[in-house]
């Protein structure tokens, strides 16, 4: 049962993600349809598609929870993840700083590149 906690915390964060994105799509999709059809139930913010994605994030909390298939996989995931050595505040600092001075150094390496293509292809060209 190692990271069970995790795995639930993760599908009821997915069922929360659900709610919000499919009011949104459902909201849309009755403006654009039938504007009249989301009418406001518990004040003027929970209206019917409010409703159909809490109903579609629910519904989605529950297969997950109770689909084995599911629910394994997902555990073995966060074993795995527990397994993993993750690195130190220092060693992304440092490493950061290693990609961002690389970057530059690459960026001025390709200006000096251009500006030399550029000054040949003129000398060249007679432009």
């Amino acid at each position: 049962m190692k990271g069970n906690k995790y795995v639930q915390l993760a599908f009821a964060i997915a069922g929360l993600i659900t709610w919000i994105l499919v009011s949104k799509l459902f909201s849309f999709v009755s403006e654009v349809v039938y504007p009249a059809a989301n009418v406001p139930l518990l004040g003027d913010q929970f209206r019917v598609s409010e409703l159909l994605g809490l109903l579609s994030g629910a519904g989605l909390w529950i297969w997950l929870r109770s689909n084995a298939t599911v629910v394994e996989f997902a555990r073995e995931v966060a074993s795995e993840l527990s397994k993993v050595n993750w690195p130190t505040s220092k060693e992304v600092k440092l490493s950061t700083v290693v990609v961002v001075v690389t970057s530059i150094v690459m960026a001025v390496i390709c200006g000096v590149f251009d500006y030399v293509w550029a000054f040949l292809t003129s000398f060249i060209y007679g432009a």
